[in-house]
């Protein structure tokens, strides 16, 4: 028993760190409740919440707190039991029809079922229900399964939104004065459709206590803080170079322009840049002092809660390098340092360090990693797409950082 006690007090320590994990992609002003509420809660993650990844993803635990559970341990009275229920007879069978195609494939190719099936996903299916639920507010939330084994697909029902989750997140965003898309996601989706909502929460999958950290952040007893990982945009906008989906053979022919590198170069405006991340308050920074000692580059930056909540920002520095021999991008993220919880109005200086040696760039026909000369400029800011220029740091001549040896064939 005093095992079983431990472990609860072990969770309960998870709710608030991961309420730092999430992130606000939009917002109105209308969250965080003020107190527990009646509430329409739809969508796959409401009953089907995902923890987290399939194959090494994966983990098996005692229990777990799906958004639906941790909504009414909290307090919330549900009003959409017949529409979910509804959507479990659907969700159901198409899983069955996913199965049963899984085997037609599997003998018309003379493959076994379960070797075929191994880390195969079900993309959510279409569905035709009424929003018949009343409530003060309402939840929508949007699952995906992802991890080994499961690679994201370019189809409806995967990285695309279904016609059906698109029709009723957008009614819903009409009907409700207090609405949240919830993601409920490991990786993007494309929100082109749905980008005019009001309010959007990336909650991602947090493991056993997913759907309570949900409920947490929903009434204000933690908050969002988090920050992008990766650029969220419209699927036509992305890099298509390389052979990322090549079953037996992979070649990245893009090279170092992935993610935001790639946007930054291409001129492209992201829905959702790197580093992007929005709380229920807002921040004010500014650079107080940039020093080099010998290779060791300090920026320190202020912080300053100017909205009406606590709240936590993650000063960002990036760096643009000359651009001479090597192919290199616009700029690159060079470090990141989070501030502790701030009230309205408080203000706190962090300092972010790196070394110089970070910003080399590798010179295959020399095998080395190289600093070029000309001018490193410091860019100091919230997200990749929102900086200001800082410092200026320059080299006089090109600095050979470290000699390796090339050991693989092109």
């Amino acid at each position: 028993m005093e095992l079983y006690r431990y472990e609860w007090r072990h969770l309960d320590a998870l709710r608030g760190p991961n309420a730092g994990c999430t992130l606000l992609l939009r917002k109105n002003g209308a969250f965080p409740l003020s107190e527990q509420c009646t509430l329409a809660l739809y969508g796959s993650g409401a009953r089907h919440t995902v923890k987290g990844g399939t194959g090494s993803g994966e983990v098996n635990s005692r229990f777990f707190t799906t958004v639906e559970q941790g909504l009414r341990d909290e307090g919330f009275v549900i009003t959409t039991d017949k529409w979910l229920d509804a959507y479990d007879k659907k969700r159901a069978a198409a899983r069955e029809e996913f199965r049963r195609e899984i085997r037609r494939e599997a003998r018309r190719t003379h493959q076994l079922a379960v070797v075929l099936g191994m880390g195969a996903v079900m993309p959510e299916p279409e569905y035709d229900l009424p929003l018949k639920g009343e409530g003060e507010a309402a939840v929508y939330v949007l699952s995906r399964v992802s991890g080994e084994g499961s690679d994201r697909k370019p189809v409806k029902g995967d990285v695309f939104l279904t016609d059906s989750e698109v029709r009723d997140i957008l009614a819903l965003n009409e009907r409700f004065e207090r609405f949240m898309l919830v993601l409920n996601v490991a990786a993007p989706v494309d929100l082109s459709p749905v980008a005019e909502v009001s309010n959007i929460l990336l909650l991602g999958q947090l493991g056993t206590e997913t759907g309570a950290v949900l409920a947490d952040v929903l009434l204000g007893r933690s908050y969002p803080s988090g920050k992008l990982t990766a650029t969220w945009a419209a699927w036509p906008e992305y890099s298509h170079i390389g052979d990322e989906c090549a079953r037996d053979d992979t070649r990245y022919r893009e090279g170092i322009y992935v993610g935001y590198r790639y946007f930054d170069a291409a001129g492209k405006t992201p829905l959702f840049p790197f580093g992007f991340g929005l709380g229920y308050t807002d921040f004010h920074l500014e650079t107080e002092e940039v020093r080099l000692d010998g290779s060791r580059v300090s920026v320190r930056v202020a912080a300053e809660n100017t909205g009406g909540f606590p709240g936590r920002e993650v000063a960002q520095i990036y760096c643009s390098v000359p651009q001479g021999d090597l192919d290199r991008p616009p700029m690159e993220l060079a470090g990141f340092r989070k501030t502790e919880e701030l009230q309205p109005g408080e203000r706190e200086s962090v300092t972010v360090c790196f070394e110089l040696s970070d910003l080399a760039g590798y010179d295959a026909a020399q095998a080395a990693w190289v600093l070029e000369k000309g001018d490193y400029i410091l860019h100091v800011g919230s997200h990749s797409r929102d900086t200001i220029p800082a410092a200026v740091l320059r080299l006089d001549k090109r600095i050979i950082v470290q000699k390796v040896k090339n050991i693989c064939s092109e």
